[in-house]
C-alpha cells in the first residue's frame, strides 16, 4: 500500500511539474537570467571603436573584463564603446515591467543601462527610472571597488519598441560621459538578470526547441545523375548493417550492406557509410536500415533543383553590389519585394589614409561600385580579387567545355542582360571596374593599388546598404592588391578580347602598369592584424605567389615569352599546393584563398594548354593530380566524405581544428579535383568534388545544408547587415543560394563564446550555430558563394546538364522559376501571404510542450525505476 501511495505521489508530482513548466516562467523575457549552467546567451558582449573587453562565464556569472574602454580619450566614442546587451525584446506601452540585476565590479567606476531600441535613440527605461521620469535619471550609477549592487525596480513603458534590447554601457567618455566608466583591468560580474512583463506573457521568452539529427545524413537537395551517391549512417554496430533505398510509397528499389566507418574524430560519431551509386533511378527516395534508422527524403538523378541552385548562388553577387539599387524584378528567391534596396555609397567617395596606422589625410578618391564582400559594408581588393577570378574562370572553364550558353546574355537576368554580352562576364565586369577605381592615380605609388575601402568604424545588424552614413576610409596600396588587379584584368582582357575590343584593350594596359608597378614596389605588405577600424584586416606578408599568378595571366593573354620567363623563375611554377602556409594560415588544409593564390595561376595555365609545351604540360598536370590526390585521401579518412581536415587555426591561434571559412575550403578543394578530372578522366575525382557538395548540402554531423533555401534543413541566417530578418523583422531574410562559412574552432565572435562552448570540448565538424550574431562561424563572403557557383555548375554540367530557368530575351525583370520547394530551418515548406503562419506557431508550442513532457516523462520513469531497485522503500 505504501509503494501504491508514493507511485501516485509522483504522479501527482509529474502533473505537477508539468504544469509549472508552462507557467513558471510567465513575463519573463530574457532568454537567460542566471549562468549557472555556464551559458550566457543571449547576452553577449559588443565592441566598438577602440573599445575592448574579454569574458567568461564561471562561477554562475558572466564576468566581463574591460581591457580597452574606448571612448574619446582612447581614440574611440563613447560609453558604449564597451557593451553588454541583450537582444529580441518587445516592450509595449503601458506595460508595467520588474527589472532586477546584480554587478559587482572589481574597481569603482559608473555604468549605464538601458532599454530601448536597436538604433540608441528610444529609451523606455535607464538607470533608476520608474519610466515616467526618464528626464531626471540621465545620471550614471555609480558603483564601488568590490561593491556588488543589486537594482530591483518597477518601471512602466512609455511607448512601444517592437524591436528592443537591454544593454549595459561600460566602456569610455565622450560627449555623454564625463570620463571612463571602468579602467583596464576592471573584471565586471553579472548575475541574477531578470525583466518581467507584469501585465501580459504575450512576449516571453521562447527557447529555441534543438532538432534532431536524422540517423542518416544525406545530401538533402538530391544526388545526380552518374554521381557516386553514398551516406552516413550513425551506428556503432562493429558488422555492416543492412540498408534500403525506398520511394515515397515505401517500396525498397534498392539494398545493400553498409561499410563500416568506425570513429570519426572530426565530428565525434561513430559512423558506417551507405554506397548506393550503382542505382541510377530518377524520382525521390530515402534510406532506411533493418534497425531502423531513416533519413530526410532526397532526390536521386534530378537536375532542375541544382540549376536553381547555380542562378541563385550567382544571384548573390547582384544583390551585394555597390553603388546601384538592386531592383525586384532582378532578384531570383525569397521575398522579392523586402529585398529590393537603394543604391548604397552611391558615390563611394572616401578618404585616403597613408599610414596603417589609420592617420594622414591623402585627399579624397571615389570609388563606387563592386561587391559588397560579406556582411558588411567593406570592399577588399584581395578578397574581390580572388571572387572575379573565379567568376571569370568559370566562364573561361565554361568556354572550354563548350557549356557557355549557360552564361550567356539573358541567363542570369541582371540589369545587363539584353546587351549582348554574357551575363557572367557583365557581373564579373562590375567587379572589376571597381577594382580600376583603386589605383593610386599619381605620385611615387602611381598604378599601384589600395588595399581595401570601408566604414571608419563597424556598423551593427540592421543596416541597409544606402543608409550607412558612416565616413568612408580608403588603406594604403599593397603589392598583393596590386596583383590581385593585374592578375584578374589580364584574365579579363582575353575573355572580353572578341566581345569589346576597347573594354579588352584597358584591361590589359592596366594589367601590364599594374605590374610593372608591383616590380617597382615588391614588399608593401598589409599587417595582419588591422582588423580594429571597421573592416577586416586581410594582412598577408609575403607574395611571391601573387606575382606567379598575375604572370601566369599575363603570359596566357599576351604571349609574351617575359611573362613566360616569370613563372618559370616561381618557386610556385606548375604547382598547386595542398596545404597553405604563410599569413593568416599556418598548414590550412587547403589548395588556395585570397592570401594563397600560386594555384589560380596553374589553373589558368591548365585551361590553356596550347600556349605550353609538353613537358611544362606534364608538370602543371601533376601539380594540379598531386593535390587532388591529396584531397581523395583526406576524404576516404573522413566519416562524411569531406575533402577537407582540421589544422592550426592561425597564425595567433596554436590550437587545431577547423578554421574560418572552412566551408570554402571544402568548395575551393572540390574545384581542384573538377580539374583533376578535366585533366585525366578520371571519374574518382568527380566523385570526389560531388562528395564535397554533398558535405555542404548536409552530409554533414550538423545535418544541415550550409547553403540557404536548398535542403530539408538550410542555414537561415547568415551574418549580414541588411539580410537581418533575426534581429529585427522588418529587415528581409536572406535569399536561396547563400553559403555560410561552417565550423569553426576559433570562437571568435562573443555570441559563440556566449554559448558555454570552450576550445577543444566540441568536435570540430560540429562547432557551428546557425545565428546572425555568430560571425566568425555564419559568415557569408563573395570568395565563398563563388567556389559553391564554380562546383555546382562544373558538377551538374557532367552530371545530367544546367537547365537554362531565366528568359533568354533579357532584361525583361522576370525571373522563370522551375518552382523548386525550399524550406525553412523547421524543413515546412515556406508560406506567402501570412498563409499557414497560425499552424506554424501551434507546431513550434506543441514541439516545446513535447519536449517538457518527454523530459518530464523521463523524470518519473527514472524515479519509478529508483523505486523498483529499493524495493519500493
Amino acid at each position: 500500500m505504501e509503494h501504491i501511495k508514493k507511485v501516485l505521489s509522483l504522479t501527482v508530482s509529474l502533473i505537477i511539474l508539468l504544469s509549472f513548466a508552462g507557467t513558471a516562467l510567465a513575463g519573463q523575457q530574457l532568454g537567460a537570467t542566471d549562468f549557472d549552467d555556464g551559458v550566457g546567451l543571449p547576452w553577449h558582449i559588443v565592441e566598438s571603436a577602440t573599445g575592448k573587453m574579454d569574458f567568461a562565464i564561471e562561477d554562475g556569472k558572466y564576468k566581463i573584463t574591460i581591457i580597452n574602454p574606448g571612448g574619446a580619450s582612447n581614440g574611440g566614442e563613447d560609453r558604449w564603446d564597451c557593451q553588454f546587451r541583450h537582444r529580441g525584446l518587445t516592450i509595449v506601452a503601458g506595460h508595467e515591467y520588474h527589472v532586477h540585476y546584480e554587478i559587482t565590479s572589481s574597481n569603482s567606476g559608473k555604468y549605464y543601462t538601458k532599454i530601448g531600441n536597436l538604433d540608441g535613440n528610444v529609451e523606455v527605461w535607464h538607470n533608476m527610472s520608474n519610466g515616467y521620469d526618464l528626464d531626471s535619471t540621465w545620471d550614471l550609477i555609480p558603483i564601488g571597488a568590490g561593491e556588488t549592487r543589486v537594482v530591483d525596480l518597477t518601471f512602466t513603458a512609455g511607448q512601444t519598441v517592437d524591436v528592443a534590447e537591454w544593454a549595459f554601457h561600460l566602456g569610455g567618455d565622450g560627449q555623454y560621459t564625463n570620463g571612463v566608466c571602468f579602467p583596464a583591468g576592471t573584471v565586471i560580474e553579472f548575475d541574477n538578470m531578470s525583466l518581467e512583463d507584469l501585465t501580459s506573457d504575450e512576449n516571453d521568452y521562447v527557447a529555441e526547441v534543438p532538432r534532431e539529427r536524422a540517423d542518416i545524413m544525406t545530401n538533402q537537395v538530391g544526388y545526380l545523375p552518374g554521381c557516386e551517391k553514398t551516406a552516413t549512417l550513425l551506428s556503432d554496430s562493429p558488422e555492416p548493417v543492412t540498408f534500403y533505398l525506398k520511394d515515397q510509397s515505401g517500396q525498397t528499389v534498392y539494398t545493400a550492406d553498409s561499410r563500416v566507418f568506425g570513429y570519426d574524430e572530426d565530428s565525434g560519431d561513430e559512423v558506417h557509410i551507405l554506397d548506393f551509386s550503382d542505382f541510377d533511378g530518377n524520382g525521390t527516395y530515402y534510406l532506411e536500415t533493418e534497425e531502423g534508422a531513416v533519413s530526410r527524403e532526397f532526390s536521386v538523378g534530378l537536375t532542375e533543383d541544382y540549376s536553381e541552385l547555380l542562378y541563385d548562388s550567382l544571384n548573390y553577387f547582384y544583390q551585394n553590389r555597390s553603388g546601384i539599387a538592386i531592383e525586384s524584378g532582378y532578384i531570383s528567391s525569397g521575398d522579392v519585394a523586402a529585398l529590393a534596396r537603394s543604391a548604397g555609397h552611391a558615390p563611394d567617395n572616401a578618404t585616403i589614409l597613408t599610414s596603417w596606422d589609420h592617420t594622414g589625410n591623402g585627399g579624397m578618391q571615389d570609388v563606387t561600385g563592386g561587391w559588397y564582400d560579406a556582411g558588411d559594408h567593406g570592399k577588399y581588393v584581395v578578397n574581390g580579387g580572388i571572387a572575379l577570378w573565379l567568376l571569370q574562370n568559370l566562364y573561361e572553364t565554361s568556354v572550354v567545355t563548350g557549356t557557355e550558353a549557360v552564361f550567356a546574355d539573358g541567363t542570369m537576368n541582371i540589369p545587363e542582360s539584353g546587351n549582348g554580352f554574357p551575363d557572367l562576364l557583365d557581373e564579373s565586369r562590375w567587379e572589376m571596374e571597381w577594382m580600376f577605381t583603386m589605383l593610386v592615380a599619381d605620385g611615387e605609388y602611381k598604378d599601384m593599388v589600395y588595399h581595401k575601402v570601408h566604414d571608419c568604424k563597424w556598423t551593427g545588424l540592421g543596416l541597409a546598404p544606402g543608409d550607412d552614413d558612416l565616413e568612408r576610409v580608403i588603406l594604403p596600396p599593397t603589392t598583393a592588391a596590386t596583383l590581385n588587379v593585374s592578375a584578374c584584368a589580364a584574365q579579363a582582357s582575353r575573355l572580353w578580347k572578341d566581345l569589346d575590343p576597347d573594354f579588352s584593350s584597358l584591361c590589359l594596359d592596366i594589367s601590364q602598369r599594374t605590374f610593372e608597378a608591383a616590380l617597382s614596389h615588391p614588399d608593401m605588405y598589409a599587417p595582419l592584424d588591422d582588423s580594429d577600424m571597421g573592416g577586416g584586416a586581410y594582412g598577408d606578408d609575403e607574395v611571391t605567389d601573387e606575382f606567379y599568378w598575375a604572370a601566369c595571366e599575363l603570359y596566357i593573354t599576351t604571349g609574351d615569352e617575359t611573362y613566360l620567363e616569370y613563372m618559370e623563375s616561381s618557386p610556385w611554377f606548375a604547382s598547386v599546393p595542398s596545404t597553405l602556409a604563410g599569413g593568416e594560415s599556418v598548414d590550412t588544409a587547403g589548395c588556395f584563398d585570397w592570401g594563397h593564390v600560386a594555384s589560380l595561376g596553374t589553373m589558368s595555365a591548365a585551361l590553356n594548354p596550347s600556349l605550353f609545351d609538353d613537358d611544362t604540360n606534364a608538370q602543371i598536370r601533376n601539380g594540379i593530380t598531386s593535390a587532388a590526390d591529396v584531397l581523395l585521401e583526406r576524404e576516404a579518412s573522413q566519416g562524411y566524405g569531406q575533402p577537407y581536415g582540421p589544422s592550426v587555426l592561425s597564425s595567433d591561434n596554436p590550437d587545431t581544428g577547423y578554421v574560418w571559412g572552412s566551408n570554402s575550403f571544402v568548395a575551393d578543394n572540390s574545384i581542384v579535383l573538377c580539374y583533376a578530372y578535366c585533366l585525366t578522366g578520371e571519374t574518382a575525382y568527380l566523385d570526389g568534388a560531388s562528395s564535397g557538395l554533398d558535405y555542404l548540402l548536409g552530409r554533414n554531423p550538423m545535418d544541415l545544408s550550409y547553403v540557404t533555401g536548398y535542403g530539408t534543413y538550410t542555414a537561415v541566417n547568415p551574418h549580414h547587415r541588411f539580410w537581418a530578418n533575426q534581429v529585427d523583422a522588418s529587415f528581409p531574410q536572406a535569399p536561396a543560394g547563400v553559403l555560410v562559412g561552417g565550423p569553426n574552432c576559433g570562437m571568435e565572435d562573443p555570441w559563440v563564446r556566449g554559448s558555454g562552448w570552450h576550445y577543444g570540448e566540441i568536435p570540430p565538424a560540429k562547432c557551428y550555430m546557425d545565428n546572425i550574431e555568430a560571425y566568425s562561424v555564419n559568415e557569408c563572403t563573395i570568395n565563398w558563394n563563388a567556389p559553391l557557383s564554380w562546383i555546382v555548375f562544373f558538377i551538374t554540367s557532367n552530371n545530367g546538364g544546367v537547365e537554362l530557368v531565366s528568359s533568354p530575351e533579357g532584361n525583361s525583370g522576370e525571373f522563370v522559376s522551375s518552382n523548386v520547394e525550399r524550406t525553412d530551418e523547421r524543413g515546412d515548406e515556406k508560406v506567402t501571404s501570412g498563409e499557414g503562419k497560425t499552424d506554424h506557431v501551434f507546431v513550434v508550442i506543441l514541439s516545446a510542450l513535447g519536449v517538457i513532457l518527454v523530459v518530464s516523462l523521463e523524470i518519473f520513469i527514472y524515479k519509478m525505476a529508483v523505486l523498483k531497485r529499493d524495493g519500493g522503500k
